[in-house]
Parts: C-alpha cells; sequence; structure tokens
C-alpha cells in the first residue's frame, strides 16, 4: 500500500499553533513597548468589551497576564540593560 502522510487536521493544528505563537509575541512586544497609560486604557476597554461579550473571564485573564508580564518583565529589561550616563 502506499502510506501518504497527508493529514490536513494535523496541518491545520500546526498552522493554527504558529499563528498562535506569532501573534502571541507580538502582542507581548506591544504590552512592553506601551506606555503605562496606554496599557491601562487599553486594558479598561477590554474588560469592559469582554463584559458585553460575555466573555469577561478570558478578559480578566489576558488584561491581568499583560499586566504582570509588564511588572516583571520592565524590571528584568532594567536590571539587564542598565542606563549609563
Amino acid at each position: 500500500m502506499n502510506n501518504i502522510n497527508n493529514n490536513p487536521v494535523l496541518d491545520f493544528a500546526k498552522n493554527l499553533a504558529d499563528t498562535m505563537v506569532y501573534a502571541g509575541r507580538h502582542a507581548l512586544d506591544w504590552v512592553l513597548q506601551a506606555s503605562w497609560k496606554k496599557l491601562l486604557l487599553t486594558s479598561l476597554l477590554a474588560l469592559i468589551t469582554g463584559g458585553i461579550l460575555h466573555l469577561s473571564s478570558l478578559a480578566n485573564g489576558l488584561v491581568f497576564g499583560a499586566i504582570i508580564a509588564k511588572l516583571f518583565a520592565d524590571k528584568d529589561k532594567a536590571a539587564s540593560n542598565p542606563q549609563t550616563e
């Protein structure tokens, strides 16, 4: 028999995982580069939108995850790249 390893469901899952990693990295880059004011305004809008769409638990997780990432990543960035005058 001719064995063909062409599984469209597996290809879709791999492409979906690659897309999620790509989107997550770019979202994290935006969170780290954005100011606190912009991050808090975006977080407030995300919480309101999540409440309207009945996705409040997802919105809460994303918002608090972004705030925690910004808190800890800023400390790591400042410790690894001290500014010299």
